[in-house]
């Protein structure tokens, strides 16, 4: 089964670079979880985000591990999506999509044992220790 055109879109070809980056229904989400981080989103494409996270994530204070464990779980998200939308024809809306990623995102710092740090709290809804 060769997909072609982006099933999130419905509009572009279909590449890794426009499935995670370039595809509105991704930017979309980019930006709102960026701006969760602090992390304005500018619209890099994958190597350049990749390159900059490098330079400006470094480090294991809890915003730098919270902002790392974001890119991971929206990557993955986004793929399962694509996943879901190609062999299991069903779909989520962005509110809904955007959710399951906040929701994950909140979880997996509960379970981390972190400083307490008040962005982290205020961001994501987390209670650290």
């Amino acid at each position: 089964m060769a997909v072609t055109t982006c099933v999130l879109c419905n509009t572009h070809l279909e590449s890794h670079a426009h499935i995670f980056f370039e595809c509105l229904f991704s930017r979309a989400i980019w930006t709102q979880l960026m701006n969760i981080c602090g992390s304005p989103w500018n619209g890099l494409c994958w190597n350049a985000f990749i390159d900059w996270a490098y330079t400006h994530w470094r480090g294991n204070s809890p915003g730098i591990v919270a902002n790392k464990l974001c890119l991971g779980v929206v990557v993955y998200h986004i793929w399962r999506e694509r996943n879901c939308r190609i062999f299991e024809g069903s779909q989520k809306t962005s509110l809904v999509f955007a959710r399951s990623i906040n929701d994950t995102i909140r979880c997996r710092l509960s379970s981390f044992n972190l400083k307490k740090h008040p962005i982290i709290d205020l961001n994501w809804n987390v209670n650290s220790s």
